[in-house]
C-alpha cells in the first residue's frame, strides 16, 4: 500500500499546481497518506529526525504565542510541512527502493521539463493568470507550477542528478528546456554546477541555449529586467519589518499573510505569494524567530550528507535568496527523498 502512494506521489508529482483547489493540493494530500501509513507501520527513525521535530515543536510554541495571527492555513501548513519530512522516514525505511530511486527523479525532472515545453509551444500566453493570484507570464516556460522560478529550480535538481550519473542526454535536453524559463536564479545555479563539475559540453549547450532564445517585448524574457529585482527588495523590506515585530519566536510558522494585513495593512492577500517572501530564510527568521533559525540549521547539520545531497542543498540554499524554495512543497518532497536515501547508505 504504501509503495503505490509512494508512486503515485511521483507521478502526480510533475502536473504542479494543475490539482490545486484553494489551499488543497493532491499532491499535498498523497504526501500526507505516505505519511500518515508510514506512521501507522511504527518505522525506524534516524538519530538527524528527533532535531527536526525539536524545530517543529519550535514552530508550534510560536503558533501559540500567536494565536491572535492563527489561521487554518498556518496550521495545515505545519502539518503538511511534517508530512514531507516523513517521506525521508518511509525512504529510510524502504531500502528495496533506493536502486530506481535516482532514475526515477530523473524521470520525473524530465516529465516536468516536458510539460513545460506543451505549455510554451500551445499556450504561451498566461497573463490571464493575475485574475486568479498569479503572476501574469508572456512567453516563458512556466509549465504546470505556473511559475518558471520554481520549474527552474525543479530543473537544475534533474540537471545536478543527470550530470552526476553521466546522463547526457537527458542533462541536455534539460539544459535546453532551463534556458525557456527566462529564471536568472536557476541559470546561476546551472552555471555554477556545470563549471564546478567540468561540464564543458554542457555549458556551451545551455550558453547557445540563451543566446538564440526568442528576443520578445516584455519584461519577463528580458534578461536584463529590474522590475522584479525591485520588487524583492520590496518584499525583503516588509519581511524585514514583520521581523522586528518578534525576533526571538517569530510570528508563526507561515503567519506571513494575516501578518502583512495586521502590522503592514497590506490588504491584498489574494495573492498565491502572499503566504511567503522571496527568501526562505527571512521567511524562517519572520515565522520562527532566532530560536527557529537556530533549531532549523542544527537539523540540517545532524543530516548525513553525500556529494549528490550537497550539490542539491547548495542549489536549493542559493536559489531560496531569491525566493522561498527551501519550503516549496515539491522542493521539500524532492529534498527529503534525497535526505532518506543517504540517511539509508550511513544506516
Amino acid at each position: 500500500m504504501d509503495k503505490i502512494i509512494f508512486f503515485a506521489t511521483l507521478v502526480i508529482f510533475p502536473f504542479g499546481q494543475l490539482f490545486k483547489i484553494g489551499i488543497f493540493n493532491l499532491f499535498d494530500v498523497a504526501v500526507l497518506l505516505l505519511a500518515m501509513v508510514t506512521l501507522w507501520r511504527r518505522p525506524k527513525y534516524p538519530e538527524w529526525y528527533r532535531y527536526f521535530i525539536y524545530f517543529i515543536l519550535s514552530c508550534f510554541f510560536g503558533l501559540l504565542l500567536n494565536s491572535s495571527l492563527l489561521t487554518l492555513n498556518s496550521t495545515l501548513y505545519l502539518l503538511r510541512f511534517w508530512s514531507y519530512s516523513m517521506v525521508a522516514i518511509y525512504v529510510f525505511n524502504n531500502r528495496d527502493i533506493h536502486n530506481s530511486s535516482f532514475i526515477i527523479l530523473t524521470s520525473v525532472a524530465v516529465v516536468t521539463a516536458t510539460f513545460g515545453w506543451l505549455q510554451y509551444l500551445i499556450w504561451p500566453d498566461l497573463t490571464f493568470l493575475k485574475y486568479l493570484g498569479w503572476d501574469d507570464h508572456l512567453l516563458r516556460m512556466v509549465g504546470t507550477f505556473l511559475d518558471p522560478t520554481y520549474l527552474g529550480l525543479i530543473i537544475v535538481l534533474g540537471i545536478i542528478i543527470a550530470g552526476e550519473y553521466g546522463l547526457k542526454k537527458i542533462l541536455y535536453f534539460l539544459l535546453v528546456s532551463l534556458a525557456f524559463t527566462y529564471s536568472r536564479s536557476s541559470y546561476l545555479i546551472a552555471i555554477l554546477f556545470l563549471i564546478f563539475k567540468k561540464q564543458y559540453l554542457g555549458l556551451i549547450i545551455f550558453a547557445l541555449s540563451i543566446l538564440v532564445l526568442p528576443k520578445m517585448i516584455g519584461e519577463g524574457t528580458n534578461l536584463t529586467r529590474t522590475v522584479s529585482g525591485n520588487n524583492k527588495l520590496i518584499n525583503y523590506s516588509q519581511t524585514l519589518e514583520i521581523i522586528k515585530k518578534s525576533p526571538v519566536v517569530g510570528i508563526g510558522f507561515n503567519n506571513i499573510c494575516p501578518a502583512r494585513s495586521f502590522y503592514l495593512n497590506d490588504l491584498n492577500t489574494d495573492s498565491h505569494s502572499c503566504s511567503g517572501s522571496d527568501s526562505s530564510l527571512l521567511f524562517l527568521l519572520a515565522t520562527t524567530g532566532v530560536v527557529g533559525l537556530i533549531l532549523f540549521i542544527n537539523f540540517i547539520v545532524r543530516i548525513p550528507t553525500d556529494k549528490l545531497l550537497i550539490y542539491s542543498f547548495v542549489a536549493v540554499l542559493i536559489h531560496s535568496i531569491f525566493a522561498n524554495s527551501l519550503f516549496y512543497p515539491h522542493i521539500m518532497f524532492w529534498m527529503f527523498v534525497l535526505v532518506g536515501l543517504q540517511t539509508e547508505v550511513d544506516s
